[in-house]
This record gives C-alpha cells, structure tokens and sequence, in this order.
C-alpha cells in the first residue's frame, strides 16, 4: 500500500509558481516535483479555503457538506466522514500537520474527532512566526517558523514510521495573508527592487518551498520515495494587496478598484478574477501528483476538480469499497485514467458557486435556512466541461469560454455556440438545483456541549453560528461578533445540544452593551435572569438545561426601550455552576 504526501498552499495563485510561468517567484522544490509529476494544469479547486478542503477530504461538492464560504460559514457538517476514516481501516497511520480550518477544526470536534491519528495544527490566526501549535497533547506557544516548526513534526512522524503506511496532510498557511518571511527570504526580493509586499509574499513561498523541500528529502532518505504518492495543490486563488491592506477589485463589480502594480508579477497569464470568485484566478490551481515507476510525468490537459482527488487515491491505493467508512456518495469520480493516459478524456461537469463578489447566495451575515428560497437569478455559477466553461451570472447571462485557447475568460462564445451554451446552463441549474433540494449548505450549524465525553467548567458556544437573525441585527462571517440590539425585537436564535444535564451560566461578552437595548437571554422562549450587566460583560442564571436540544435567545423585548447605539456580542460562555 502507498503513502500518501498530500501538500497544500494556502492562497497561492495560479500565478505564483516558476513552473507556471512566473520569472519572480523562487519555487525551485516545487517546480522540481512538477517535472517529475503528472502536472494539471486545469485542475479546479473551490473558491476560498474551506470549500477547497471541505471538498478534497470528502470527495464531496462542497455546499452538500455544509460549507459555502469561510469561517462561521466553513463548518463541515458533523456527518460527513473524512479522508482518514478511509484510510485507517487498511493500516494507515493518519496525519495532519498545520492548517486545521477547512473541516479538521470544528467547534467541539478535533482532528482527532474526525479520524487523524496525530496532528500538529497551527492555532491563534495566520502566525507565520511564533504560533501557538495544537497537538492531541495541548496547545503550546512557541518560538521559530509556522512553516518550519510543522515541518520538523511531519519529518519525525516519517521517521518514525516505518514500513507502516502512512497518509500525510501538510498544509501550509503561505502565503495568507498577513504575509511575514525571515528577513534572509525577504531581502533578495527587495535588493531587486521589488515592492516589501512582494519581498514578504514571495519570501514567504520560498521558505515554504525550502521546506517541501526537506520534506521530500525526508521521505527519499527514508527510503519511501517509490513507495509514496505525492500530490500538491493550492487551495484557491490569489488576492491583491498593497501594503497588506488594500485588496484587489471584485472582477463583474462595479466600480473597480485598480489593481495593484504588483498583481501583474503574480498573474503573469493574466487571468481574470481572485479569491472567492469563480473566473479562473479564483478556482484555477495547479495539481501535482508523483508516483515513482507508476505515473509517468507529463501534462494532463483533462479538467478535474478537487472533489476527485479521494476518489483516485482510494483507487490508486487500491482500497476496496468493503473497507470503506459509511459515507454520503461521493460527487467526485477517480481521475486514475489520466494519471495513465495523457490523451485520456472523459465527460465529467464540475461545478461552482461564487463565495464571494457579485453573485454570492447571500448578503454578508444573512442566513438563508432553506436553499429553496434563493433566486437562482441572482447567483453566479459556472460549469467546466472539457475545454469549456459555462458562466451563469448574477441576472441570468450567460458566457460561455474556450479555456484553452483563452484561458483569460476575454472572448464570450454564447452567440457563436448557442446550443453548447443553452446545454450547459441547463446542467448547470441542475446542479444547483440537486444541491439545493438536499438543503445541507446554509443553516448554521447546531452548536453541541460535549459534556459527558469532555467534562469541564465551562464551554465557549460560537457567536458566529446563529440560526435565525430577526431586526436589524448584522454579524460577520469571520472575525467579529453579532451585533445590533438596538431596537425592540431585535434578536439572535441558537440553539445548543447537550450531552447530559448540567447548570450554567451564559456570560455575554462584548462592547456598547451600555448604549444599546437591554439584551435578554431567552431559554425555549423563556427570560432568565440578569445576574450583572456591565458595557462589556452581561451575565445570567444560573440556568438549568436538560440533555438534548435547548433552543436559547440574545434578544431584545418588543416592549423595551431602544438604545443610542449598537451593542456587539463577541463571546459567549456557558459556566458551570456547582
């Protein structure tokens, strides 16, 4: 049975690799291994982050496990069953290394939880020096590199292996923002004139690239390298930024922002679109796969999407379906085929929904429970079917593209293929359509106090994870808190599963609780009590809960006064009270 090295960027565009065409960039391990790899160049990653891995650990489209977007709307579903599970039962040791976003992490669970046998995850944000790291042992803080420090792990877990295989998840948070490299990476960039924007982004790849670098060596020294498949990838396109601050411009939004000078180093084809978009330098990424004596190197010009990738190593690794974990189906197919012929073709659609820009399913901090209420008019979805693309944009034109011949999505084919065009838009609403009638994607999810299996004195619920916004109420997908109780009837909905029964209070923490509406914490529709209130602190109970599902409420009373000014919930606590 193989090892499986699954490496991972974080935000690394089309553009930003030698092997690719970019004359800037030092990616001298990385552009080694594409030589020595089957190389596809029209491989379709998700929009962001979390739906490129929510999908690449699934083999799943990424709204049926519950992700549309990141952060609060980056929760992989509890249900799903991730790639490890997959593996484990063949003897796999299973393991995950850096970024632990994208379905490893989700609020009660752990990567463990999810079926990794060890990991080493990158925690409190994009620290590229100095981060706090998880392990099933704790979290530490620590001195030295992200990049290095996770790297360090994954070589001693080789080491250590054996003969025993193994499959390895390392993935980088380079080049995220906010970039940060040692000086060393960062000064030849700027000796050469090149903006400090640059000099950080592109100090930052190639100190990730020295260390896929030792990580291939490990594995050659181990004497793994025949016996390994390895895959890299990125996970979505990339952003502008200038002076890391300044973002690029929504490409169907008007008005535009220029770009910034620096856009053309990283976009050297001259793709059109970023980050949560769906025009190519938003889903387009290289993928790599080397497998010594077993796939021949070379370009694969067949379309795949990341949703193939768990499909095609559990046939590579010859897995059968006996020893599969229960699981949803897959929507991905195995792209074995190319992988063993070049000129291999096959008719596979793969479809995306924008997670950002123009054409997003729904306004920031909107819920939307129900799919099935969405106007398919108002998003913007596109279909790749061989060499072509299909665009659905937000009031219904459609564009149709011939990637090969303009990969820069410059010369719309609708009028001059009309029948290929109106084929795919109906597939294309199919798809959503399908999706749409599971309606997994958008509800938030149920928040759960693993009491009995994890017994402790108190239990953080995410703010960010409302089921229903009523009044004028706002929340921000990431960062942030929910925010508005300003006027009467203003209000948040939860709700929260418990594992056994327990007495607690609910601490609310946050700003402006003094000029905003008296807020009112409601169980199953009924006030509790205020124990204290303060402009940041409200706090309430002690509260009994029963075990099973408790619907609770931030909520403002219709009959109260309204406030001057916006409170903001940050943090929410539940305590235990003895």
């Amino acid at each position: 049975m193989p090892n499986i090295l699954l490496i991972i960027s974080d935000d690394q565009g089309y553009g930003d690799f030698g092997f690719t065409g970019n004359d800037v960039v030092q990616t001298p391990a990385i552009d080694r291994l594409a030589a020595e790899s089957a190389f596809y160049p029209y491989f379709m990653v998700g929009p962001a982050c979390t739906p490129t891995r929510s999908s690449l650990f699934t083999g799943r489209n990424y709204l049926d496990t519950g992700v549309w977007g990141v952060g609060s709307r980056g929760k992989v579903r509890r249900d799903e069953t991730l790639i490890p599970k997959f593996f484990t039962p063949s003897g796999y040791k299973t393991w995950a290394f850096g970024k632990m976003d994208g379905g490893l992490e989700m609020m009660e669970m752990t990567p463990s939880d999810r079926g990794f046998d060890w990991f080493c995850g990158i925690t409190g944000g994009y620290l590229h020096q100095q981060p706090e790291l998880w392990t099933p042992e704790g979290r530490t803080w620590t001195e030295g590199w992200s990049a290095e420090l996770i790297t360090d792990a994954a070589i001693e877990k080789i080491n250590e292996a054996g003969d025993t295989p193994w499959l390895a998840v390392m993935a980088h948070i380079i080049p995220h923002l906010w970039w940060d490299s040692p000086e060393s990476y960062a000064e030849p960039f700027r000796k050469k004139g090149y903006s400090e924007d640059i000099a950080q982004c592109y100090g930052s790849i190639k100190q990730m690239d020295d260390q896929i670098a030792r990580l291939l060596q490990a594995v050659e020294e181990a004497g793994q390298a025949e016996h390994t498949i390895v895959l890299f990838m990125s996970d979505n396109g990339s952003l502008d930024a200038m002076n890391n601050r300044e973002m690029g411009v929504w490409e169907n939004s008007e008005p535009k922002r220029p770009h910034s000078p620096d856009w053309g180093i990283r976009n050297p084809g001259n793709l059109i679109g970023r980050k949560g978009e769906v025009w190519d330098n938003g889903i387009r990424s290289p993928l790599l796969v080397r497998w010594p004596g077993k796939v021949k190197p070379g370009i694969r010009k067949q379309p795949v999407g990341v949703e193939d990738v768990l499909p095609t190593l559990l046939e590579l690794a010859q897995i059968p379906e006996e020893k599969h974990p229960e699981h949803f189906p897959f929507s991905g197919t195995s792209f074995s085929g190319s992988l063993k012929d070049r000129t291999f073709s096959d008719d596979r659609d793969i479809f995306r929904l924008a997670t950002g820009g123009p054409g997003v399913p729904v306004g920031e901090g909107a819920n939307t429970p129900d799919m099935k209420t969405l106007r398919y008019s108002s998003l913007h979805t596109i279909l790749r079917n061989g060499n072509y693309k299909f665009h659905h944009l937000p009031g219904g034109e459609f564009r149709l593209y011939d990637m090969e011949k303009d990969p820069a999505e410059q010369n719309d084919l609708s009028a001059e293929y009309p029948e290929r065009t109106e084929a795919m838009a109906q597939r294309c609403r199919l798809r959503w359509d399908d999706i749409a009638a599971r309606n997994r994607t958008f509800q938030m999810r149920q928040l759960r106090i693993n009491n009995a299996d994890r017994p402790g004195a108190s239990w953080n619920i995410n703010v960010l994870q409302p089921l229903r916004l009523t009044g004028k109420m706002d929340m921000h997908d990431y960062l942030g808190g929910v925010k508005g109780f300003r006027y009467p009837g203003d209000r948040a909905d939860y709700a929260v599963e418990v594992q056994k029964p327990l007495t607690v209070s609910f601490i609310a923490e946050g700003t402006g609780f003094d000029r905003c509406a008296p807020i009112s914490l409601l169980i199953d529709g009924k006030p509790v009590t205020a124990k204290s209130r303060s402009a940041e602190k409200n706090v309430f109970g002690p509260i009994a809960l029963p075990s099973g599902t408790v619907p609770f409420s931030l909520a403002v009373a219709n009959d109260a006064k309204a406030g001057t000014a916006i409170g903001e919930v940050l943090k929410l606590t539940l305590k235990l009270e003895k």
